[in-house]
């Protein structure tokens, strides 16, 4: 769709019925009163916190201008092509490498997926975030034989944990043939030696941590300073442009976040069923629980993975601030430089990662066509019974567009 029709195109409000559009108006605006209260209530804790919180501002180092880094990022069909034979989906993957902020190379791969219309429609939809994963990783570690002296990520080194288990068992039949624990393990494999190289970053944007939260929780031993929001969240509503926060200085090691946000999360749990517990058994249990999750789901030891810290940045206004996750001990004042000095204004990233976001990017819709395609194809093919293929080709629900 181009800009012009983008425009003209009415509000998808408009395309309701006359009756929902008024019941979602009167939604909108019982959500809006019931925010506005919160909001109000919150505001004291929010003050409470602030004072418990520091951060530090932005060094000025132009050392990244004689680097050559290379930023990776990989996409996903937003929605599989659900057709009577089958499931679809396609990825694709790319690296973009700059000398400064000229671009000097650039490389893009793309695969597909297919699984049987059976059994778990989520074990599916997760097999193709592990194989795009798996394809930026790949593109990564190309980028690092090249020689580049910072690889950018999309996300957490080990973004694709959860949910892992339910595809153990899986056949993966393209783009070649194994067991869904073989490729989780593949995964694990190539994310430790990215983290290892001491060259690599992860950029993360969905922030779910609740770290702050949690640290609040363990403080007071109680919930009055627990706002319920994540750390991006809160952080939006205290740091100023130019200024990072670090994890690590605050809760005293690199992996506590991870705990303190389970902390967050299970407090009520422990504390509702089993009062009087202490705090620190209640700490301890939830730490237990994050260890026994990373076993269950990617079959690793905990210290094999929990070996990243985290800083937030925040690079421009209204944009809210971003998270980098890097090795413990890995020089940091350099790098945080570079996204202040090269931030796109608009999202508050560095504008490396936006524009290879922008050209790996799967539209909407594509792979209908490919599987469309797929069809054309068979249908040339005088052996095949075309009642047959125009079956196994028809959508599994023919109300839906992909």
């Amino acid at each position: 769709m181009s800009t012009v029709e983008a425009q003209e195109s009415p509000p998808d409000w408009l395309k309701l019925p006359v009756k929902l559009q008024h019941q979602f108006f009167e939604h909108a605006a019982a959500e809006a009163q019931r925010t506005r209260k919160l909001l109000l209530e919150q505001k004291e804790k929010l003050e409470e916190i602030r004072k418990q919180l520091s951060f530090k501002s932005i060094p000025r180092d132009d050392s990244w201008r004689n680097w050559r880094i290379a930023v990776v990022d990989g996409s996903d069909s937003p929605v599989m092509s659900e057709r009577i034979g089958g499931r679809f989906g396609t990825y694709s993957a790319g690296y973009h490498i700059f000398r400064g902020m000229e671009l000097v190379e650039e490389e893009y791969f793309s695969g597909y997926m297919t699984d049987d219309q059976v059994g778990n429609r989520e074990a599916s939809q997760k097999v193709l975030e592990l194989l795009t994963t798996e394809l930026e990783r790949e593109a990564a570690i190309k980028c690092l034989e090249k020689g580049v002296d910072l690889v950018m990520i999309d996300g957490p080194f080990f973004g694709f944990r959860p949910r892992c288990r339910i595809v153990a068992e899986k056949d993966i039949t393209v783009p070649r043939p194994r067991r869904g624990s073989d490729l989780v393990k593949r995964l694990v494999e190539m994310s430790q030696g990215l983290l290892d190289c001491g060259k690599a970053v992860g950029v993360v944007k969905r922030i779910e941590t609740a770290a702050i939260d949690g640290w609040m929780i363990l403080k007071t031993e109680n919930r009055d300073l627990a706002l319920s929001r994540n750390d991006k969240d809160i952080l939006a509503s205290f740091m100023k442009v130019g200024e990072s926060f670090s994890y690590e200085k605050h809760f005293g090691s690199p992996d506590a976040f991870n705990y303190l946000s389970r902390l967050a999360w299970a407090f009520g749990r422990f504390y509702t069923t089993e009062g009087g517990r202490s705090m620190e058994s209640i700490y301890r249990a939830c730490r237990g629980d994050v260890e026994r999750n990373i076993r269950r789901e990617i079959n690793c030891e905990p210290n094999q993975i929990l070996r990243t810290t985290r800083y937030f940045v925040r690079c421009s206004y209204p944009a809210p601030p971003f998270a980098i996750e890097v090795k413990h001990g890995m020089e940091i004042e350099p790098l945080l430089a570079f996204c202040q000095a090269t931030c796109n204004r608009a999202t508050g990233l560095p504008l490396i990662l936006d524009l290879i976001d922008q050209d790996i990017g799967i539209p909407r819709g594509f792979t209908r066509e490919f599987v469309e395609e797929i069809e054309a194809t068979l249908a040339r093919d005088p052996d095949l019974d075309k009642f047959e293929l125009e079956t196994r080709f028809s959508s599994l629900n023919p109300q839906k567009q992909e």
